[in-house]
């Protein structure tokens, strides 16, 4: 075998590994992690300083500051925490069989039961650590925005779960709620 032929199955072998790596687990992760700081960054950020607002009746540049530690702190957790939510996504609807034409109660129950609970926790962490790095404590409105959090923890995954599919199409991912 010459060195032309050698060099043909090295780069033929390296563009079947490069067609199928949509197909690997790293890169779905990526995109997963992708669609939660998408949607999540911005989300809660206001979330954040409506409870500051509610709680002191202004938003300080203290508050600001805690928010935007929070938000960075909320990058790095999701790279952890987005990935395995999608995993979760997939494995429940994978075993109820549900599908883009399932009714909506039943996705919804797919987007709940997959990221509710472990938002709940990580949330909790974030505010810990974002009032911890700014040296801002402030249980209170932390409370606030815990509970804010978690209670539209469960109509954000109304509109995350379908987010996070259209992120995964768009990357060239099976989404997790797809057709028959």
């Amino acid at each position: 075998m010459g060195i032309e032929e050698k060099v043909y199955d090295v780069t033929d072998g390296w563009f079947d590994k490069t067609a199928n790596f949509c197909k690997r687990n790293a890169y779905q992760y990526s995109i997963d992690v992708l669609s939660g700081w998408m949607y999540y960054t911005p989300m809660y950020a206001a979330q954040e300083a409506v409870a500051k607002y509610v709680s002191h009746g202004c938003v300080t540049s203290e508050d600001v500051d805690t928010i935007v530690k929070t938000r960075l702190i909320g990058l790095a957790v999701h790279t952890i925490s987005i990935g395995p939510m999608g995993i979760v996504r997939n494995h429940f609807a994978k075993k109820w069989g549900i599908t883009k034409e399932s009714p909506l109660v039943d996705k919804i129950k797919v987007n709940v039961t997959a990221i509710t609970p472990i938002q709940a926790f990580v949330y909790a962490g974030m505010l810990v650590g974002g009032m911890y790095w700014s040296g801002h404590w402030d249980a209170k409105s932390s409370l606030y925005a815990w509970s804010a959090g978690v209670g539209l923890g469960i109509p954000h995954t109304f509109l995350y779960g379908p987010f996070q599919d259209k992120v995964r199409t768009l990357f060239g991912v099976k989404p997790a709620i797809g057709k028959k």
